[in-house]
């Protein structure tokens, strides 16, 4: 069993030399001089979103930005997205509206309306966000757009979620932490995996050549990580890393509409590409692992201490990564609660979710 607690420890290990370290004390791309900055078309699609467009739209369209366009697209909404989309629209011209109306027979997701605005785009260089996400400046543009160059295709952001009073929020901003950090730190290794649509760039004739969302149209969600699955290689994708670069958004209020979310968050993982799943089986079980063999471990005389000095090794490790992650990706105020919100993670609502989308019917997904 020392073994094996060995093994797992040393898997770790081996991603923290190859990602997690390189992500962690890795520095931002030198900022370029604005004049070399492309123009951009921003993204972003709505279904019942007015509120948080009046809050957060005018933050995107006062990016200090030379040229770009905002497109945002209203999903069938039935609430006053229209109106307000209208009204923004007389303030600032660089808004260009867009307006899907409900099919009786036909039902859509949100790759139809993403699908649209992206051909309605002016420009080559696309980027996305949600109607309830807001840029942490108004540099998030230029931070995105300058870490494109000639071979550059897809361009990874983080997505935040504010920070709220209670342990379900603690969790809730944990487990995106933790996900941030593995797909940011995979991609800097040259194992890109996924991205998301809050904080997601890529080109326009990129996502014309790899045929859109055809590949994976008949899945409800993916528009984000499953497209990022399908065509991201270690040359053509890259991130962008720093507090500038970060969106926000409001978290769930409990612990139902979380984990409801997080079913439909997971639920494209078996689409993702062989290698992909291998990675991340690898690490999900080799962190289960390590603690399973650690408990009887620390309860035998011969193993004990051995045992401590490898467990007290792999959290130090973990709290240096965490604490330099955190810094990067704006999250420092997390880090006291890193433990305890990992370890309820782990064993608490990782299952649960599990044991969720085994027993019950998948929730059905929401744009």
């Amino acid at each position: 069993m020392l073994g094996l607690l060995c093994f797992c420890f040393a898997i770790y290990l081996f991603f923290c030399a190859i990602a997690y370290f390189r992500f962690a004390f890795g520095k931002n791309k030198t900022p370029v001089s604005t004049n070399a900055l492309p123009p951009a078309s921003v993204i972003i699609c709505a279904r019942n979103e007015a509120v948080h467009i009046k809050n957060n739209l005018t933050k995107v369209l006062e990016q200090d930005y030379p040229v770009f366009e905002v497109i945002a697209v209203d999903d069938c909404s039935w609430d006053s997205t229209p109106a307000t989309l209208q009204e923004l629209q007389k303030d600032y011209p660089r808004l260009k509206v867009m307006e899907i109306k409900e099919d009786e027979v036909y039902k859509h997701g949100k790759k139809l309306a993403l699908t649209i605005a992206i051909k309605a785009a002016q420009y080559e260089h696309l980027v996305f966000t949600d109607a309830d996400c807001f840029p942490a400046g108004k540099d998030w543009l230029t931070q995105m757009m300058q870490t494109f160059d000639e071979k550059t295709e897809i361009v990874l952001g983080y997505g935040a979620y504010l920070n709220k009073k209670g342990l379900v929020n603690k969790m809730i901003r944990m487990d995106t932490f933790r996900i941030g950090l593995q797909y940011l730190s995979l991609a800097v290794a040259g194992m890109a995996y996924m991205g998301v649509g809050r904080n997601l760039a890529y080109r326009k004739s990129f996502f014309m050549k790899q045929k859109g969302f055809s590949p994976f149209s008949q899945i409800p969600s993916g528009d984000d990580d499953l497209f990022v699955n399908k065509s991201a290689t270690r040359f053509n994708t890259r991130i962008a890393a720093g507090k500038d670069c970060i969106t926000f958004s409001e978290p769930k209020k409990n612990l139902k509409e979380w984990l409801d979310q997080k079913r439909r968050h997971v639920s494209t993982s078996r689409y993702y590409r062989p290698f992909s799943k291998f990675i991340l089986a690898l690490l999900t079980f080799s962190q289960y692992f390590f603690w399973l063999f650690s408990v009887p471990l620390l309860f035998s005389y011969r193993f004990r201490y051995i045992a401590l000095a490898i467990i007290g090794a792999y959290i130090i490790i973990q709290l240096i990564i965490q604490q330099k992650a955190m810094s990067r990706l704006g999250e420092r105020k997390l880090f006291v609660y890193s433990l305890l919100t990992e370890w309820l993670l782990l064993f608490f609502f990782y299952p649960l979710v599990a044991l969720s989308n085994l027993l019950f019917k998948k929730v059905a997904w929401k744009t």
